[in-house]
């Protein structure tokens, strides 16, 4: 290219050179908060210029929008929580305009550690969406589960320097945090030291304590209440309205936009199940909702793009001379209508070649991680000599991942306990008490008992109200973070043949119906979380899963998804671990038996 306009890049166009695209229509200019008529140009993957709308700018291809916004950046998610690989993740949301996720993996590090977050992460190399890493911080989450890696400071320190990274990813232990303790310092520190952000996790944090956490921390995504939220940004932390497949906090949070300076709130989905991401979308559900629910659209556009951009200094989620030319051409601003969706200057990048590539398997990912021996019902039992009822303390699942205290009376089997024991604590099926387990999956943690029948794996064995199973059991090896093996059924025959089913399959999501003896499950081999496989097949096995849970009755909010956080020890205020009942508050283990 010859004299002309200088770029933000140090290049020029002369006005009557062709660019390679130009695009016509009223453009969601997210850095002035306005709308205004435009042509944008671009050239050589980047925006060039914003001429007047009757600009006779020479262009290789013309297209005419009624709307130009630029590509949608979700502020903080989980691939892995939608089961797919990130190529399969990409092909379904950028032709819905999300251009760009900023994806916390440490699901998959949980599981792989850092060898498995490279390998995943490299799928990113597949698919045209902008996939931009925090890397995990709380590998594991706490010493009170056995998850099937650490990731501590040293790897912390060597995954910051990807390319990809953009900042710490949540850091969940928030007391040692406040505490100041070395292990989270170190990370910190390294994320400092690179200029990079340091996501926040901090769910029901108030008080001194958030003061202390917001020390620290960059933003939070965990609230679920308007006074939780507003005091968070006015501690000074970036909040994001998260709008998922379990949690959807938008409405509750949506006034927020009146309250404080929108350009401090951002959108995310912290997570969407694979029949979500493919009926509905990713981030760009969260903007349809938010003008649904009376947000001005442009500032829902800027919530989803030039804010979280600023958080994590990225280059793109604007439409600006010198940035990348990543646009979504749109027929209604309102319903965020796509009609064409550019990345990097490629006109509707998801087609042909690169849906191939996101169809094609993803090598170097372990298929391998459920490495317990087989159970049966009196490894899943407490053993109890009776007489009952017997007083226990149960976790009560009441929705938006989060459990409340309950205490209550249960019945002893002492007349046919399982074999080799004398008795067991067993369900209150009447007020929906039933037993819970939680088996480590890894093959590193110590057996917790030595019996008759030789070496069990090591099992927490507790209580769960509020499942509403009418029949039969239910079992995950998504079982946040640590994803140890979850089962919760009528009866410790019902989970024991759950839980060998998923050992059989290699992982995944299960129903058993105790009526007809049938299984329905959703197999997720690699590192038993994801399938690699296309989107439709993920989301059809989920919905037939979902199903056939229904169908014994489950009903807890949220369905399975919040069946995998039953075991998430982070979140208050029971959750139960592989190594027992986890009181959160506490941060200590307590028993399960109250008397």
């Amino acid at each position: 290219m010859g004299a002309g306009v200088a770029t933000r890049s140090g290049e020029s166009r002369r006005g009557s050179d062709p660019v390679d695209l130009l695009v016509r229509g009223t453009l969601v200019d997210v850095l002035t908060g306005t709308l205004r008529e435009r042509a944008v140009a671009v050239d050589d993957g980047a925006v060039v210029a914003l001429d007047p709308p009757e600009t006779d700018q020479p262009a290789t291809r013309e297209l005419e929008a009624a709307y130009v916004a630029p590509g949608l950046i979700d502020a903080h998610t989980h691939v892995e929580a939608s089961m797919v690989t990130i190529p399969q993740y990409g092909a379904a949301v950028v032709p819905r305009g999300v251009t760009s996720v900023v994806h916390d993996p440490h699901e998959i590090a949980n599981v792989l550690g850092p060898e498995g977050v490279r390998a995943f992460v490299a799928g990113a190399d597949r698919t045209p969406l902008k996939a931009r890493t925090t890397v995990p911080s709380s590998v594991p989450a706490s010493a009170l589960q056995d998850a099937g890696a650490t990731v501590d400071a040293d790897a912390v320190t060597d995954l910051l320097d990807d390319d990809r990274a953009v900042a710490l990813g949540e850091v969940m232990d928030v007391p040692a945090l406040v505490a100041g303790e070395e292990s989270v310092r170190a990370k910190v520190r390294a994320a400092r030291e690179r200029g990079l952000a340091v996501d926040g996790h901090a769910p029901g944090v108030t008080g001194d304590a958030l003061q202390a956490a917001a020390r620290v921390l960059d933003n939070d995504h965990e609230s679920v209440a308007p006074a939780e939220a507003r005091e968070k940004a006015e501690a000074g932390l970036r909040v994001y309205l998260r709008e998922g497949s379990t949690s959807r906090n938008l409405a509750d949070l949506v006034d927020l936009v009146n309250d404080v300076d929108t350009r401090r709130l951002s959108l995310c989905t912290d997570e969407r199940d694979p029949a979500d991401l493919l009926a509905a979308g990713g981030v760009d559900n969260a903007v349809s909702e938010a003008i649904s629910l009376g947000v001005d659209p442009v500032t829902a556009v800027q919530m989803a793009t030039v804010n979280t951009a600023e958080a994590y200094d990225l280059p793109f989620g604007r439409v600006a001379p010198g940035a990348p030319a990543d646009l979504v051409l749109l027929s209604d601003l309102g319903s965020w209508a796509v009609d064409h969706v550019v990345v990097d200057g490629v006109v509707d990048p998801v087609e042909g070649d690169a849906t191939a590539a996101a169809s094609s398997p993803q090598p170097d990912l372990s298929t391998d991680t459920v490495a317990f021996e087989p159970v049966g019902a009196a490894d899943l039992a407490i053993e109890h000599p009776g007489p009952g009822p017997v007083e226990v303390r149960v976790q009560s699942a009441v929705g938006d991942f989060r459990t409340e205290r309950l205490t209550a009376a249960v019945p002893v089997e002492t007349e046919a306990p399982p074999r080799g024991t004398d008795g067991v604590l067993v369900a209150d099926t009447t007020a929906d008490v039933l037993p819970m387990a939680v088996i480590e999956r890894h093959g590193g943690a110590e057996s917790s008992r030595v019996t008759d029948r030789g070496d069990v794996p090591a099992v927490g064995r507790g209580f769960v109200h509020n499942l509403g199973l009418d029949r039969g059991a239910v079992g995950t090896t998504v079982a946040h973070d640590a994803h140890n093996c979850l089962v919760a059924g009528r009866t410790h025959e019902t989970m024991a043949a759950v839980a060998n089913r998923l050992r059989e399959v290699g992982g995944g999501i299960c129903v058993y119906d105790s009526a007809d003896g049938s299984f329905t499950t959703l197999e997720l081999p690699v590192a038993g979380l994801v399938a690699d496989a296309p989107l439709e097949s993920v989301a059809a096995g989920f919905e037939a899963v979902t199903a056939a849970a229904a169908t014994v009755g489950l009903s807890v909010p949220g369905g399975l998804l919040e069946l995998t956080y039953q075991a998430l020890e982070v979140i208050p205020t029971y959750r139960l671990s592989n190594r027992g009942l986890v009181d959160v508050e506490r941060g200590e283990l307590v028993d399960v038996v109250a008397e």
